[in-house]
C-alpha cells in the first residue's frame, strides 16, 4: 500500500506548488525586511549627515542642534537610540591619514562627528530573528577663513616725517597735516571693493581677482581707486594725491591676498565678503611694498637745543614671498611686513672740551610674520567668530657704530658692529659702540574675541617688555675708548665719560620719537607687531567622513 502511494503521481503539481509558494513567501518576507532595513539605514544616514552639517557651524551647541535636527526628522522617537556627538578639529591635510584628520576634543573646533545606533524595524522576521542594530556615522567640517593684517599703528603721526616718508616711498608729493591723516584713517573701504576700483583704474573688465593680483599698479592708481570709494575730505585728499603723478609701482598681490575668494570674477567681491579697511592703512601699506627707490635720506633739521643736525637714512627690503600685508584665508595663512634698516646721524654741540659730538645710531629690524593658528565660525554667542593668530615680531638689533651705505642697502645678513668715532677733536678722540638685541624665539599667541573683531581692535605682540627709553637703554650699553693726543687715558677717562653720557642722554627722547615716528608711518614696531582681525567667514559645511 505504501509502495503504491509512492508510485502514485496524481496531484504532484499541487504539492510542488504549495511547497514552492511557501518558500517564495519566506524569501519575499526576508527580502521585504532587508529592503526595509536598507531604506531605514539610508534614512538614518541622511538624517545624521544633515544634523552634522547643521552643527558644524556652531560646535559649541552641537549636541542641542543635533538632537533638534534628528527629532524634527523623526529619528529620535522612542528613546531607544544610542546617540553620540563629538566636536573637535578636522585638518584637511593630504599628508595625514584620513582616519587621523579628525582630532576629537581639540580646539578651536571646526568639525562635528555624529554617531547614531538604533534597533531596525522588522515586519516578517520578528518571530524567528531579533531586530538588528543599525549604526551610522556622519562627520562634517567647516573651514573658517580669517581676514587679518600685520602692522597698523597710525593713530598718531608726526605729519612732517610721515609726509616725507610716504612721499618718497610712493614717488609722489604728500603734504598732509594731522587732521588730514585722521580723516584718511577714519575713511572705511571694502577690501574687495578696493580691488574692483583698482581694476577699473587699470581698465580690467574681465578675469578673476587672482589674475588681477599678478598685475602692477602705480601709487597714483591706488590713490585714485581709494578716492572713488570715499567721500568728503578723504576723497579730496586722495584725489590730490592721485593728481600728484603716477608714482612708484607695486604688485597688487603684495598688498592684498584674498585667498580662495581670488577665484571670484572681478566685480563680484562686495557680494561675497565684507572686509572694511582704513584708507590710510592701504595707502601706507602700498608705500611699504612699492618697488621704487627703497632707500632714502632725509634731513630732519635741528629742533632740539644743542642738536646741530639730524639725518635719517632708510632702506626697505623686499617683502618676503608668500605673505601680503592683508590676507583672507584658513589656518596657516600668513601675512608679513618688510625688513627695515635705518640709520640716524646726530650732531651735538657742547661735548667734552667744547668739541662737537657725532652719534651714528642704526636699527636692523627683521620682517614680522603673523599666521592664522585657529578660528571659530560666527554663531549666536559670537556673531563675529573668534580667531587665534601666532605672531613672530621682527627681531631687533639697535646699535651705535659705523656702517656704510652699501651695508645699509644689503639685507644678506645682520649689520656688523664696528666702533664709531664720536668725538674727533685736535686733542681729544672718543670711539664707541653699543648693541641692544631683541628676538622672539617662540610665536606670541594673540586671541581675538568676537567683540574685539567687531571693534577691529589692534593687538600687539612683543618679544619682551623693554622698560624706559630704547635709546637710553642703548646708551647704557655704550663702550668708549678715549685718548688725548693719542695717549690712552685709562681710568682717568671717567670724567669725560660722564660728561659725554650726560650729553647723549639729553638726545635720547629725540631719538626715540624719531625712530617711533618712522616706524609708525610704516606700520612697524621695535621688536613687536600690530595685528588686526577684520572678520571671520565660514565656507559651507561639507561632509568629510
Amino acid at each position: 500500500m505504501i509502495g503504491r502511494f509512492w508510485r502514485d503521481q496524481r496531484g504532484n503539481m499541487a504539492i510542488l506548488f504549495a511547497a514552492g509558494f511557501t518558500l517564495s513567501v519566506v524569501v519575499a518576507a526576508v527580502a521585504v525586511d532587508a529592503a526595509a532595513l536598507y531604506h531605514e539605514r539610508r534614512m538614518l544616514q541622511a538624517g545624521v549627515d544633515l544634523a552634522a552639517l547643521q552643527a558644524a557651524r556652531q560646535p559649541a551647541a552641537a549636541t542641542e542642534i543635533v538632537r533638534a535636527a534628528l527629532a524634527q526628522a523623526g529619528l529620535l522617537a522612542d528613546g531607544a537610540e544610542d546617540l553620540s556627538v563629538t566636536t573637535g578639529r578636522y585638518v584637511a591635510d593630504p599628508d595625514i591619514a584620513p582616519a587621523a584628520r579628525f582630532m576629537p576634543g581639540q580646539g578651536p573646533a571646526n568639525a562635528v562627528r555624529v554617531t547614531l545606533a538604533r534597533p531596525g524595524q522588522l515586519y516578517f522576521a520578528t518571530s524567528f530573528a531579533p531586530a538588528p542594530i543599525i549604526g551610522v556615522e556622519g562627520l562634517a567640517s567647516v573651514t573658517p577663513e580669517v581676514a587679518f593684517s600685520v602692522g597698523s599703528r597710525l593713530a598718531s603721526l608726526n605729519e612732517g616725517l610721515a609726509n616725507a616718508l610716504l612721499g618718497r616711498l610712493l614717488g609722489t608729493n604728500v603734504a598732509l597735516n594731522a587732521l588730514d591723516y585722521r580723516a584718511l584713517a577714519d575713511a572705511r573701504i571694502g577690501a574687495l571693493g578696493f580691488l574692483d576700483a583698482l581694476a577699473q583704474e587699470l581698465h580690467v573688465t574681465a578675469g578673476s581677482y587672482t589674475e588681477l593680483l599678478d598685475m602692477q599698479a602705480d601709487a597714483g592708481a591706488v590713490a585714485s581707486a581709494l578716492a572713488s570709494l570715499t567721500t568728503g575730505s578723504a576723497r579730496t585728499l586722495l584725489g590730490t594725491l592721485a593728481a600728484g603723478g603716477a608714482g612708484n609701482r607695486l604688485r597688487i598681490g603684495d598688498l592684498i591676498d584674498p585667498g580662495r575668494l581670488g577665484a571670484l570674477a572681478v566685480g563680484s567681491g562686495d557680494a561675497a565678503v565684507d572686509i572694511e579697511l582704513s584708507a590710510l592703512d592701504v595707502l601706507t601699506a602700498a608705500a611699504a611694498v612699492a618697488d621704487g627707490s627703497r632707500q632714502l635720506a632725509l634731513n630732519l633739521g635741528a629742533g632740539v637745543p644743542g642738536l646741530a643736525a639730524l639725518k635719517l637714512e632708510l632702506a626697505l627690503g623686499e617683502p618676503p614671498q608668500g605673505g601680503s600685508w592683508l590676507a583672507v584665508g584658513p589656518q596657516g595663512t600668513i601675512v608679513r611686513t618688510s625688513q627695515l634698516r635705518l640709520r640716524l646721524s646726530a650732531q651735538l654741540l657742547g661735548g667734552p672740551g667744547g668739541a662737537g659730538v657725532n652719534l651714528p645710531l642704526w636699527l636692523d629690524l627683521a620682517h614680522a610674520e603673523a599666521r592664522v593658528a585657529g578660528a571659530s565660525c560666527p554663531d549666536a554667542e559670537a556673531p563675529n567668530g573668534t580667531a587665534r593668530i601666532a605672531v613672530r615680531p621682527g627681531a631687533l638689533r639697535l646699535g651705535i657704530g659705523a656702517i656704510d651705505t652699501a651695508e645699509l642697502a644689503g639685507f644678506g645678513g645682520p649689520l656688523p658692529l664696528r666702533r664709531a668715532r664720536l668725538v674727533d677733536a685736535k686733542l681729544l678722540r672718543v670711539e664707541g659702540s653699543a648693541l641692544l638685541e631683541v628676538a622672539a624665539l617662540d610665536p606670541v599667541m594673540l586671541d581675538f574675541a568676537s567683540a574685539e573683531i567687531g571693534g577691529q581692535a589692534v593687538k600687539t605682540a612683543r618679544t619682551r617688555t623693554i622698560t624706559g627709553s630704547l635709546a637710553a637703554s642703548l646708551l647704557n650699553h655704550l663702550e668708549l675708548d678715549i685718548s688725548v693726543l693719542g695717549i690712552d687715558l685709562g681710568l682717568s677717562k671717567i670724567g669725560i665719560t660722564n660728561t659725554l653720557t650726560a650729553l647723549l642722554a639729553t638726545l635720547a627722547p629725540t631719538l626715540d620719537l624719531t625712530i617711533d615716528g618712522v616706524l609708525s608711518a610704516l606700520g612697524l614696531g621695535i621688536g613687536e607687531a600690530d595685528i588686526r582681525v577684520y572678520g571671520v567667514r565660514c565656507s559651507t559645511p561639507v561632509l568629510v567622513g
